[in-house]
């Protein structure tokens, strides 16, 4: 029942995790040794959304921890397994036996008011929840393990290993509900911190995903910091925001529709958790729509309304073209006020980012830019196919301005490059596949494109944490055609599963093996190693790898007979769909009944009619 009762929050889970602040001591004592002719920069990783330690505290400020004794996080909510089935066990069972909203859907809603809670803020879009965010304000070479632990489950830094002295490398962390314009001159106050520590009067900053809006808010409202960098990497920023939760803001979701949310937005979601999407349908069709669509309705207008709205963190991640329309639907109030001069602080900010980044080029910045596309964005909203994305983000957004075919089509066969931004004539910025014109974004000869590369498994693209660990570590790579190891355009891949299955064949004792055996693991290791040792490869290189080292695992008697789970809700869900349309089980036996009669009234019609 417990696992029952959290998947009916998965929903608002995924929206939100598709989409307090603690001030920095300033340790102004120097943590490097080197001196002033030192060949590298230090460089500040600003993460992406929820790639911080926030965690949950009590009255006093000490965090909270769970039955094992790890830190409860707070991100993207607070899920009290026990306070929930307290509030939803009654109401659940009592709709269930009458097949009508027995208090479901307010209980459903107030659950995910009280899970989410945590992470409100005020009028004045201040965090008022019991929430503290973990700082590092030191170099990753004085990170504990624990420290450790918390950066690499994020970015894998001890898995791509670089020149650059890791008492110049420093992790950002913040609250992505938090406060923008705090978060901004958090920031701010952090490369002060790092300069003072490391003796250098420049930085490095890679800024990811929602850390790029925190970039573009700081170059905007602190445009003295553009004199302290010599480097910015944005990897696959979020510089317009994300249609997401342009369509959260504007009320166009998706999955408040019935027939859509079976056949369209479980579909989407099988793509992040296969398990979870099919038990959500298995749970959901418990009940009748109108019981089932009210509680959705009740708990995303809940979470909106009461918790994102105060975010100016939220806010910043909302495009430019949404926001007008967005902001008079919530923001009109005077209650309000206070959040709307921030946020119309930011959109004009959001407006000029690509200005800010020109003065950044022009004081003899270096800007780079990753951008990943051919995945439509997850279908929360009604824009989710509009253009291409990368799953979360779309590319308008993540690549400053390119021109591009939506997902699955190529430009028309008559397209001709623009130019916008590129004038070399000798410089092809049209895709192989003809997807994409880069010279109409504004780093067109900066920013590197993977095709179908989901947003979210960033961190698991090896060839671009070995591109950002090069490009901090020196000035080697001038643009996109500095090296052929690292081209404007290339795949998308992810190692997570190869990484680990070549873990598990070096603990391999090779003495128990067969002379067979032990031939077929250690050629498929060496084929592992050798797609891993490469930048620039097929789409299919890291799959067929796997499915090498897995059969010679499997040969050894060390691996399952399978790399994934089976699939068996995907069946279950067509078969449901296909003859029961959005219909709760207690409704199947009407639907068998009058699909019965119509065949019979169809079969007698047929009869008669010879």
């Amino acid at each position: 029942m417990k696992k029952t009762c959290i998947r009916l929050l998965c929903c608002a889970v995924t929206l939100c995790l598709l989409l307090s602040a603690v001030p920095f001591a300033i340790a102004a004592e120097k943590k490097s040794d080197c001196g002033t002719d030192c060949p590298y920069y230090p460089t500040i990783i600003v993460p992406g959304l929820g790639q911080s330690s926030v965690v949950v505290t009590d009255d006093s400020g000490t965090p909270i921890t769970d039955k094992d004794g790890n830190k409860v996080t707070a991100f993207p909510a607070w899920i009290q397994t026990d306070k929930l089935i307290n509030s939803l066990l009654g109401p659940a069972l009592l709709s269930l036996f009458t097949q009508r909203d027995m208090g479901l859907s307010d209980a459903f809603a107030d659950a995910i008011e009280d899970a989410f809670g945590i992470n409100k803020c005020d009028e004045n879009a201040k965090p008022v929840g019991n929430v503290l965010t973990e700082k590092f304000p030191y170099p990753y070479s004085e990170y504990s393990e624990y420290d450790k632990s918390i950066v690499n489950m994020h970015i894998p830094f001890e898995l791509y290993p670089t020149d650059l002295p890791r008492d110049h490398l420093y992790y950002f962390e913040y609250n992505s509900f938090g406060n923008h314009i705090d978060l901004a001159n958090e920031l701010y106050d952090f490369i002060q911190l790092v300069k003072a520590q490391t003796g250098h009067d420049k930085v490095n900053l890679v800024p990811l995903s929602q850390g790029a809006s925190i970039v573009s808010a700081m170059l905007d409202y602190t445009p003295a910091v553009m004199d302290e960098l010599h480097k910015i990497m944005f990897v696959v920023p979020a510089l317009d925001g994300s249609w997401i939760i342009g369509d959260v803001f504007n009320d166009a979701i998706t999955f408040t529709d019935s027939d859509y949310l079976y056949h369209g937005f479980l579909e989407n979601i099988r793509l992040l958790d296969q398990s979870t999407a099919g038990l959500i349908e298995l749970v959901a069709r418990l009940f009748p729509d109108e019981v089932l669509m009210a509680a959705l309705q009740k708990g995303v207008q809940k979470l909106v309304q009461n918790v994102m709205i105060y975010s100016t963190g939220m806010w910043a991640l909302c495009p430019t073209a949404a926001y007008p329309s967005a902001a008079q639907r919530y923001l009109s109030s005077p209650e309000m006020a206070s959040i709307k001069a921030q946020t119309d602080r930011y959109y004009q900010a959001q407006l000029h980012h690509k200005d800010n980044i020109r003065k950044l080029q022009e004081k003899g910045v270096q800007v780079f830019c990753v951008a990943e596309y051919d995945i439509s964005l997850i279908n929360v909203g009604t824009h989710w196919n509009d253009q291409n994305a990368d799953f979360i983000i779309q590319l308008d957004s993540t690549s400053m301005g390119a021109t591009s075919a939506n997902v699955g089509e190529t430009l028309p066969d008559d397209y001709k490059q623009q130019n916008t931004c590129c004038s070399n004539p000798a410089h092809n910025h049209i895709s192989p596949d003809r997807v994409i014109d880069a010279s109409t974004g504004l780093l067109a000869d900066t920013t590197f494109y993977f095709k179908n590369q989901r947003h979210d498994l960033t961190q698991h693209n090896d060839v671009i944490l070995k591109l950002a660990m090069q490009l901090i570590a020196n000035d080697d790579i001038k643009d996109v055609y500095s090296s052929p190891d690292f081209p404007q355009f290339n795949y998308g891949r992810n190692v997570k599963n190869l990484l680990t299955l070549l873990d598990e064949a070096e603990g391999v004792n090779r003495k128990l093996l067969t002379k067979g055996q032990k031939k077929r693991l250690d050629a498929a290791v060496e084929n592992a190693q050798t797609v891993l040792s490469k930048t620039v490869d097929g789409p299919n290189a890291v799959p067929d790898a796997e499915a090498q080292l897995h059969k010679a695992l499997v040969l050894c008697g060390k691996e399952k007979a399978t790399l994934t789970t089976p699939d068996v809700f995907t069946p279950v869900s067509d078969f449901l769909y296909r003859h029961y349309g959005s219909n709760g089980y207690s409704e199947y036996p009407r639907e068998t009944a009058k699909k019965g009669i119509d065949a019979l009234v169809s079969f007698f019609g047929a009869v008669a009619g010879r």
